[in-house]
């Protein structure tokens, strides 16, 4: 990337705050003006010559005015993540107490930040939720529902719990259940979804004996589980917050963005497309640097999450080219880090697998 000296950059990040603050091009008597530098006019016109030369800054129409380009921002972006911008305490408390009491159910807890953070950055946000097959079994439970069925509970290390109505040819009593469960657990427990191999399903076989008949249900039960694991789920908040911005009052624009927002690859290949950024648990894409041409005019965050060391998803944050990349880039790396500790600490080793207290579980019919 080019050089510039000291003062080019005190100019570019004078017009790129500007535009932030009234998305209107910004003039070399705005700067004079409005900034510290203490330059003149002409001196500032001349600086913002060679800015745009270098491709820092462009002249959106014949008006005297520049606006940053996607190089500009890029620059700006990466200097202030250099900077490690201050998190806000106040933000900070808020997530905490949406976090004190949901722990258990990490699928609600992630829509639930998903929807808090569109708030505090008003901007779109898109979650990914684990896939499973990059975590491992927690616990296994098998719960009596009637005569002709039960409950298979599949819970993962990240606390994501999956439900399976499996047919039986005879009634299981409680006691049953128990002790079916405890097989399981012997055989699966901390295992990926990945590792359940034939040699690991012919002992669980030999184990369960006599119920050999809810075998196929049960394995059935755990495929199904495999197979949505190769399927992100992804969920969406705040998505007509684009609309807010007058980047796109135009509606052909609009249309487009919002398009993607309902097209889950188009949306996934936006996320997985985004740039590391200072060494630091971000990835940063700005405007031109989307592949996807309706996302030119927008700029996307993300940060992932793990459970055992593993990135299972992410967290993203999608606004236009002008966006607020202070306090999106302090807010989310506030919000994930005490999300992570909040993972951490619900999957450490001391903590007793939870399936949600002595009630049973939802109704199954979600999978």
């Amino acid at each position: 990337m080019d050089e510039l000296s000291e003062r080019q950059m005190q100019i570019l990040q004078a017009i790129i705050l500007n535009y932030l603050e009234t998305a209107e091009p910004v003039g070399s008597r705005t700067i004079s003006r409005r900034s510290p530098l203490g330059l003149s006019s002409a001196t500032i016109r001349n600086e913002m010559a060679d800015l745009e030369e270098l491709g820092f800054i462009q002249q959106p129409h014949t008006s005297a005015g520049r606006i940053p380009s996607s190089k500009g921002y890029r620059l700006y972006v990466d200097s202030l993540l250099q900077s490690q911008r201050v998190p806000d305490e106040a933000d900070s408390r808020v997530l905490r107490a949406m976090l004190k009491n949901k722990t258990h159910q990490l699928d609600s807890v992630l829509k639930e930040i998903g929807e808090l953070l569109s708030v505090m950055t008003r901007y779109p946000t898109v979650v990914t939720m684990p896939r499973l097959n990059r975590t491992k079994l927690k616990h296994l439970q098998l719960i009596p529902l009637d005569e002709k069925s039960a409950i298979l509970m599949i819970v993962t290390d990240g606390n994501i719990v999956r439900n399976h109505v499996i047919k039986v040819a005879r009634p299981i009593s409680a006691d049953e259940g128990d002790r079916l469960t405890k097989v399981l657990n012997k055989h699966l427990q901390g295992l990926a979804m990945e590792e359940i191999n034939l040699p690991i399903i012919q002992k669980l076989r030999h184990d369960l004996g006599s119920d050999q008949e809810i075998v196929s249900g049960l394995l059935d039960a755990i495929q199904a589980t495999v197979e949505y694991a190769d399927d992100v789920e992804m969920y969406t908040a705040g998505t007509t917050n684009i609309l807010d911005f007058p980047e796109f009052n135009d509606i052909s624009s609009a249309r487009a963005v919002m398009e993607v927002f309902h097209r889950k690859d188009e949306m996934l290949a936006a996320i997985r497309g985004t740039q590391t950024a200072g060494g630091r648990n971000l990835r940063i894409t700005i405007g031109s640097e989307n592949e996807l041409a309706a996302m030119q005019d927008c700029s996307v965050i993300t940060t992932t999450y793990t459970v055992g060391g593993n990135n299972i998803g992410s967290i993203s944050v999608i606004g236009p080219v002008r966006m607020d990349y202070g306090k999106v880039i302090s807010t989310l790396g506030n919000m994930i880090s005490d999300f992570q500790n909040m993972l951490e600490t619900e999957n450490s080793p001391d903590r007793p697998p939870d399936s949600g207290g002595d009630s049973p579980p939802d109704p199954p019919g979600t999978d």
